[in-house]
Parts: structure tokens; C-alpha cells; sequence
């Protein structure tokens, strides 16, 4: 009878979640149908992906001006009302109606491996949770575009879509953060392996083709275990000259003791990675566990599938939102994109005798102008850099002023590519570029018939993958830029990883039309480098699946925390500061940001110095009104200080503990002044 009650209560919630989801996704579906051209079997699942992001890009617009939770609705509804307003202009009934269609073998596939890899997630907590979990709560109270939740006078100027997303399930859905990361994680992944899919179809005109490159997108990466093979000598002295970095070199002392070693990473689940089997510079589709998941991957997906597609002037209009959404996802993709568009429409401008300039330049302000000009004010890292550049010419800071990240980028030599592993590896190097060659994986080796591939799509006017090949080049050429900055040298990867993702995603459907007329014994060559490619995801998914069994909330959350928020959640004082010892937990908890770090790795003077002595009146003299104790923190506090926390000035507003003994103390200092 209480469970009946229980799932009673929760219709009203249940409710509004399908209403939210049906809206994008009718609206996406819409969009999609009466916009562009797309093959029936794509339609309803580039509809709820479509719908899915934009509703996602409106609502970092809209939660500017009203209350968070009806802006998330709200921006779902105008995706509806905008694919209901070109359906009833268009008069185009009788194309809906043909296109709804669900194909089993794609639902299907979408709704399992979106539940599988969701189930995954839950046993999980790798790749920054100490961040993704308090950013996601925090935008989730309303910070958007959001502040470095552990001092908020930093403007934090991050790709945050997915988090925005995850917020939004977090409120639509009242689920926690970690459970709403782990969904949206996952509802990426499953349309990553998608719209793959179509994209092969399309390219080879075959099913088989389309699965078996969404396949190729799950596991391809480097093949970092290969190094285990090669004699002692040799891997002497390539780990003599390798210079471990991050949790590399938190695995092991050196390369060859890391080989042999289980991945030094935290939330890694019951079983650890092989370090031989993980991947510095790549991450493996398998692995996305992080605070931008595959989303940026599913909205170049859209963008490839639907630039050219386009019917009519409300295609390009979508086409511009969805670029512009890139740019709050992943701003390399973004500018690469655009920098690539620019250079193949000024080609086509001056030698296309056949297409109208006013077309082509049409098609530059909605491409390239219109999503440049909303990078620039629409938050994220674009937007951070544009403030900056703002600020250094009026005569700020250094132009940098209070952004949590800063950055430059020098040219470098000798060539390098970057693994958060493995450090920089210096393509000049042999014994570097062989380690480099091992990171990267043989997908490599596909660069030369992508840009052929390029170069013929360009004469037979499919630009899209001329665009994709020009800025590939551009990608290959960061081998001579490094990225300087707050973020640490690891992110100059993501300047090459570009071009290595749009390897792999081409590498199947291209392989198939070339080994069309190729002998068998070229054929089983291919298909075992394939295979090679793909067994560092095989067996890192093997790893990671077992982690089912063993769902967690986070490596600094546990259950006792999660009573305290379903309680506390965004209900303290908008503007109140919790004190406790991990910033992290009470950020997640209560969504109020502390005056705690200067990053997420470095804490302020200030707050060092309360550690060592956190005394009800000194907390209160540095704002603090509330403090988060567990019975760890408890006991880790001195005699002194444990007293003063009894104080008759101290309220303790909240209390939760489970069997062992933990416990979780919300306390009131705010009467303890001098």
C-alpha cells in the first residue's frame, strides 16, 4: 500500500517529464520533416536528438530572465511551437504522416544501449566527478551562464552543454545529479552509435555497413598494449624517454612499470583498468564518462547529416542554432568547422559558376556569421575569451580579469602530440613517435582517403565533407601548437583530436567502398587492423560492465549525503556559504557555492588556514553560516574545536547516520558572533 501510495505521488512529477520529452521531440520531428531531407527510417530518432539539443541551447537563454525549472519547460515548448508553426506554413500534413515511423532495429538498439551504458554509469564515477557533480548541481539552482561554484567570483567559462542537459533532467525528472549525468552520458552515447550508423548507410547504401561502424565508434582507439609485445630492450628505452603525466604517472614511476599496472584513477569500479588497455590521448566511446560525454560527437553528427540537406530558409535557420549550440560543447570542433566553411564557400564564391552568389553568401550569414556572433555572448569558452579580449582593452587585468581559465597558444617545435598519460611526445623523436603511433591507434593510417575523400566530395558538390577535410588539415597541422593555459597541457590534445574523431567515425563506411574491388588477402588485412583497433574498448568495456553490479553515487558522495540533499537541496539562503571540508560535497548537496579554491586542485590562503582550525566565530568572520560535518571531519577536528561546535550558539538543523556509525550534521552558526 506505501509503495502504491509512493508511486501515486509521483504521476503529477511523471507527468511533466513525458510532456517536456514529447514536446522536443514532436517539435524535433517536425523540425526535421518539413526542413530537411532525410530518409524515413532517420526521421524520428534525428527528431528527438534535434529536439533534444536545441531545447537545450534555448534554455541557457531563457533561464537568464526566469526562474530555472519553468525555463527548461518553456524551452521545450518553443521547440514544439516552432516545428507546429513550419508545419502549419508549409501545410506539409501529409509528409508528417509519412514519416512517422519507428524502425525497430533502430529504437531498439537506441533504447538498450542507452540502458546499458546508463546502467554502467551508475557503477562509475571516473573522469572529474568532483567537478561535473557540483556544476551540474549548481546550474541546476539557476547559475547560467554558471560561476566556479567553489568561488564564485570566478566567471567559469566551460563547455557546459551537457551539464546544462543533465540539469535539466536533474529538475524535469527530480532525479540527483549523479543519476542525471549518468542518463544524459548515456542518451548521448546511444544516438552517438546512431546517427553513426545513418551516416555509414548513407555513404555505402548498406545496412551491415552502418552497424558495423557504429560498432567501430564504441571501441576504436590507440593500441597502447602493443608496446607489451616489444622486447625488453627496446621498451627500455621508451619508457627511459617517456615523462609520465596525470594519472599516468599516479599508476607508476615510469612507462614500463605502468604496462603491468592497474589505471591509477579514482571511481574506477570493482575491477581496475589495465593501464596497457587505456588511451592517453583518445577516449574510447566506451569510456565517455566525463562532463562533455558524447554530446558534442551527436551534434556533428546532425550538422554532417543535415548541412545540404536543408528545403528551404527554415533548414538553415536550425542548421545555425545547432552549429551555435557546438560552440557551448566544443569550441575546437566550432572553430575548425567555421574557419574550414569560410575557406570552401570563398572558393566556391569565386569558381562555382553554376551556384548564385547571393545562395552562397545566404549560406555563409547562417553557417558561419549567425553562429559566430552567438559564441561570442552566449557563455561557455568563446564567450570567456571574448570577455577577456573585452576586458584587456579597457584596461583590465591582463584581459582575464575574474575568469577561472586562461590560455595561449604559442607555436611549438619540434612537434608534439599530447597524452594526459603519457605526456608530450615529440614526433622527432623516435622513440617517441612510436610511443605517439601506439596512443593514436591505426586509424591513422585512414588520413589519406579521408582527404581524397574530401577532394572528390568537393568536385561532385557535396561540401560537407570538403569542409570536414580542410579542417582536418588544419587539426593534423596542431602537432605544431601547444595549448597554455589553467586547464593544464593535456587539453592541447583536444586540438588534434579533431581530426582523429572524424577518422574513426569515416574509417568503416570509407574502408567498405575502398575494399570493394580489392583481393581477399587486402581485404583480411583491413579487417584484422580493425580489430586491433578495437581491442582496447573490447576490454576496457568488458572491465567497465562489471561495474553493474555495483552501482555508487561518487567516490566523495554516499548515501548519507544524498538523505541530506534530498532535504537541503537548493533550500539554504540563495547567497548562504557552507563550510566543509571537501567543497565538492557540500556543493553538490546543498547547490551554494564556498569561497573555497582558486581551482578545482588549489585551495585559497584563507581557507587552508579554517582547515587547520575551523572555529564557529572565525568561519562566521569569513562568511560562512553553515557548516557540513561527517564523522570523519568530526573526528579529524582537535579537542578545542569539537567544544566550540557544541556551543549553545551552534544549531544543529539537520542529522542523518546509518548503522556503521556515519553520520551527516547540518549546523547553524549564524548566533555565534563575538
Amino acid at each position: 500500500m506505501q509503495a502504491m501510495n509512493s508511486l501515486t505521488s509521483k504521476i503529477p512529477e511523471l507527468t511533466l517529464l513525458m510532456i517536456w520529452i514529447a514536446s522536443f521531440s514532436l517539435g524535433g520531428f517536425f523540425l526535421i520533416v518539413n526542413t530537411f531531407k532525410v530518409r524515413r527510417y532517420e526521421a524520428t530518432l534525428l527528431g528527438f536528438g534535434l529536439g533534444l539539443v536545441l531545447q537545450t541551447f534555448f534554455s541557457n537563454w531563457i533561464a537568464r530572465i526566469i526562474e530555472v525549472k519553468l525555463a527548461f519547460f518553456l524551452s521545450s515548448i518553443i521547440v514544439l511551437l516552432l516545428g507546429l508553426l513550419v508545419t502549419l506554413f508549409h501545410k506539409n500534413f501529409g509528409q508528417i504522416k509519412k514519416n512517422i515511423y519507428f524502425p525497430v532495429s533502430y529504437w531498439a538498439a537506441f533504447v538498450l544501449i542507452t540502458l546499458f551504458f546508463f546502467m554502467i554509469g551508475r557503477g562509475l564515477a571516473i573522469f572529474d566527478d568532483y567537478q561535473n557533480l557540483p556544476m551540474t548541481s549548481f546550474i541546476a539552482s539557476g547559475s547560467i551562464p554558471p560561476q566556479f561554484v567553489l568561488n564564485p567570483e570566478f566567471s567559469f567559462d566551460y563547455h557546459y552543454l551537457m551539464l546544462l542537459n543533465a540539469a535539466q533532467w536533474m529538475r524535469v525528472a527530480d532525479i540527483f545529479p549523479w543519476t542525471a549525468l549518468d542518463l544524459t552520458r548515456a542518451i548521448y552515447f546511444g544516438l552517438t552509435l546512431i546517427y553513426s550508423a545513418f551516416l555509414a548507410r548513407r555513404i555505402t547504401f548498406s545496412f551491415l555497413a552502418g552497424w558495423l561502424t557504429a560498432l567501430f565508434v564504441a571501441f576504436a582507439g590507440g593500441i597502447r598494449w602493443v608496446l607489451l609485445f616489444f622486447p625488453e630492450s627496446l621498451i627500455n628505452l621508451i619508457s627511459d624517454s617517456v615523462k609520465l603525466m596525470g594519472s599516468g604517472l599516479g599508476t607508476a614511476e615510469n612507462l614500463k612499470l605502468a604496462l603491468i599496472s592497474i589505471w591509477a584513477v579514482e571511481g574506477g569500479g570493482p575491477i581496475g583498468f589495465p593501464f596497457a588497455f587505456g588511451n592517453g590521448y583518445h577516449t574510447i566511446a566506451v569510456m565517455e564518462h566525463d562532463g562533455t560525454g558524447l554530446m558534442g560527437t551527436v551534434i556533428a553528427l546532425l550538422i554532417i547529416l543535415l548541412l545540404q540537406k536543408w528545403k528551404n530558409l527554415y533548414g538553415m535557420i536550425t542548421l545555425s542554432m545547432l552549429i551555435a549550440a557546438m560552440a557551448l560543447i566544443d569550441e575546437i570542433w566550432f572553430v575548425f568547422f567555421l574557419s574550414a566553411t569560410a575557406l570552401v564557400l570563398t572558393v566556391k564564391f569565386f569558381h562555382d559558376k553554376e551556384r548564385p552568389r547571393k545562395t552562397i553568401l545566404l549560406t555563409g550569414l547562417f553557417i558561419i556569421l549567425i553562429p559566430a556572433v552567438l559564441s561570442l555572448f552566449q557563455g561557455g569558452v568563446l564567450t570567456g575569451i571574448f570577455d577577456g579580449i573585452l576586458l584587456k582593452g579597457m584596461g583590465g587585468s591582463n584581459g582575464v580579469g575574474n575568469q577561472y581559465y586562461s590560455m595561449n597558444f604559442p607555436i611549438r617545435w619540434p612537434p608534439a602530440i599530447i597524452s594526459a598519460h603519457l605526456g608530450i611526445l615529440y614526433l622527432t623523436r623516435w622513440t617517441h613517435l612510436l610511443a605517439a603511433l601506439c596512443e593514436i591507434g591505426p586509424v591513422i593510417l585512414m588520413i589519406p582517403l579521408f582527404l581524397l575523400w574530401g577532394w572528390k566530395s568537393f568536385r561532385s558538390k557535396q561540401w560537407i565533407f570538403s569542409i570536414l577535410a580542410v579542417a582536418t588539415i588544419a587539426s593534423l597541422l596542431m602537432i605544431f601548437v601547444e595549448y597554455q593555459g589553467s586547464a593544464g597541457i593535456s587539453a592541447s590534445k583536444r586540438l588534434t583530436l579533431f581530426a582523429t574523431d572524424l577518422l574513426i567515425i569515416f574509417a568503416i563506411p570509407l574502408i567498405w567502398l575502398w575494399l570493394r574491388k580489392r583481393k581477399d588477402a587486402t581485404k583480411g588485412i583491413i579487417y584484422g587492423i580493425v580489430l586491433v583497433t578495437m581491442i582496447g574498448g573490447i576490454v576496457n568495456f568488458s572491465i567497465e560492465a562489471i561495474s553493474i553490479q555495483e552501482p555508487v553515487l561518487s567516490y566523495f558522495i554516499d548515501p548519507l549525503d544524498a538523505r541530506t540533499q534530498e532535504k537541503y537541496w537548493n533550500v539554504l539562503e540563495e547567497n548562504a556559504i557552507v563550510f566543509d571540508r571537501d567543497p565538492s560535497r557540500s556543493a553538490t548537496v546543498f547547490a551554494r557555492a564556498s569561497k573555497s579554491k582558486l581551482t578545482w586542485y588549489e585551495y585559497t590562503p584563507e581557507y587552508k588556514e579554517l582547515l587547520t582550525n575551523p572555529v564557529p566565530e572565525k568561519l562566521l568572520q569569513q562568511g560562512y553560516e553553515y557548516v557540513y560535518l561527517s564523522k570523519t571531519d568530526w573526528n579529524d577536528l582537535n579537542v578545542e574545536s569539537q567544544k566550540r561546535f557544541t556551543d549553545t550558539c551552534v544549531k544543529k538543523i539537520f542529522e542523518t547516520s546509518n548503522s556503521t556509525g556515519d553520520f551527516r550534521w547540518l549546523l547553524d552558526i549564524t548566533a555565534c558572533k563575538k
